[in-house]
């Protein structure tokens, strides 16, 4: 009897929630909201999202630690380096998923193989305080922060420490060579050690003029859903960098079937809508974000991961050298 009695028990108990747990290098306010939409759109199927947050290296390195023990607790990873995303493709570490909403995606955002896709990216441009830039002044160029009426004015990002900074790097050669740098040591640039310290310093009035990225612009600005605080963008006549944020699910994630579901509903027009404010940018062809950004209109740059990768230590050294 105890034993039927357990079994009823059992049986007739309310179910647990079947958690998918994401590691992300997404802002906290766009994870926030990317949780919220999700749970309240899937609580009839009993799944819960959950997203912990942390840098690139370290989630990556904590995977491949989960990896060697047979004991993976990520179901998928939001990262921000293309190239990560490739060696980790490379090595077999990603499980391929094939969701039937890749096909309203721009080709940029999809690998060939579905190991990752890219299902937001935010625009690296300039920013400024309007307390200390004239309407006249806005900068248009890259070039313009040279300017010699900015010296000691401007700050960018420093080459050493990678990620979005290094996507700066890239821009530059791409765009000028290795002159812009020197340029930018003889305007007395400051170098920072993250977008985040530079957007403090344009906010707070120490600097007039800087590289930023509308994640941030945008949260904090005069824009839809803004704080209001003094500053603004400025997108350059020879475009800015798309920087992608990508997902790829793991191996041996211990929800797979959960996990397509995210992936499938993350990829829905209702999904990116839930994500893509604030200063990110969806990739499907149909929206941009829920600001009324059209991607199709906004001149961006989306580098090759692989070039990306194959220039890395070179022009990361080079500009260290020179800006030092």
């Amino acid at each position: 009897m105890k034993t039927i009695a357990l079994a009823l028990l059992v049986l007739t108990a309310p179910a647990m929630a079947a958690d998918i747990v994401v590691h992300s290098v997404l802002f906290e306010p766009i994870g926030a909201a990317m949780m919220r939409a999700f749970n309240d759109a899937h609580k009839g199927k009993n799944l819960q999202l959950k997203i912990v947050r942390g840098q690139t290296g370290a989630m990556v390195s904590l995977y491949d630690q989960e990896l060697r023990a047979g004991r993976v607790s990520t179901d998928v990873m939001f990262l921000g380096d293309p190239g990560m995303f490739l060696k980790l493709a490379r090595e077999g570490k990603l499980t391929p998923y094939c969701s039937p909403n890749f096909k309203d995606y721009r080709p940029e955002a999809l690998s060939k193989d579905c190991t990752h896709m890219y299902f937001t990216a935010y625009y690296q441009y300039i920013a400024y305080n309007p307390e200390l830039v004239k309407p006249s002044e806005v900068p248009k160029s890259w070039r313009d922060l040279l300017d010699p009426k900015w010296k000691g004015k401007v700050s960018i990002p420093d080459p050493k420490v990678g990620g979005g900074h290094y996507y700066f790097v890239f821009s530059m050669y791409k765009l000028f060579g290795r002159e812009w740098f020197e340029k930018a040591r003889a305007n007395d640039v400051m170098v920072t050690q993250s977008h985040g310290t530079t957007h403090n310093q344009l906010m707070a009035g120490e600097r007039a003029i800087g590289v930023d990225i509308s994640a941030l612009v945008r949260r904090d600005g005069p824009y839809p859903g803004g704080k209001g605080a003094p500053v603004k963008e400025a997108f350059p006549s020879e475009g800015g960098s798309l920087l992608p944020i990508g997902l790829g699910i793991t191996k041996g994630g211990p929800n797979p079937a959960g996990t397509k579901v995210l992936v499938d509903w993350l990829t829905s027009l209702e999904g990116q809508k839930a994500v893509n404010r604030l200063g990110h940018f969806s990739l499907r062809k149909d929206f941009t974000s829920v600001e009324g950004d059209d991607l199709s209109k906004i001149k961006y740059h989306w580098w090759d991961a692989a070039e990306m990768d194959k220039y890395r230590d070179q022009w990361t050294a080079e500009a260290l050298k020179i800006l030092n």
